[in-house]
């Protein structure tokens, strides 16, 4: 199972909606995960059991991640096609035995 964390500014709005999109492409995809949200400043808090962040490339420029957290950043986190294509070339490249 992955953990997934969805992160923007207040962890509220933007990861919210990501949230729900990751999930349905998870259930699309069979990738077993867990995937939550929050803000950026609660991020580091949920460092220790994530797999991968998905999150725009300006709150990842904030996140100090550990070396074995996976940083997937798009401009558009709204698009589910886009999600679609994100999650899947990021679970190929990093976790393929997690793709059903």
């Amino acid at each position: 199972m992955l953990n997934l964390l969805c992160v923007c500014g207040n962890g509220m709005g933007t990861s919210t909606l990501l949230k729900i999109t990751v999930r349905e492409v998870c259930e699309e995809l069979k990738i077993d995960a867990d995937v939550d949200s929050c803000s950026a400043g609660e991020a580091p808090s949920y460092m220790m059991q994530t797999d991968m962040i998905l999150t725009a490339p300006e709150w990842a420029e904030m996140l100090t991640t550990p070396p074995n957290v996976v940083m997937c950043t798009s401009t558009n986190l709204i698009d589910k096609k886009i999600i679609r294509e994100m999650l899947e070339k990021t679970v190929k490249e990093h976790f393929p035995d997690e793709l059903g």
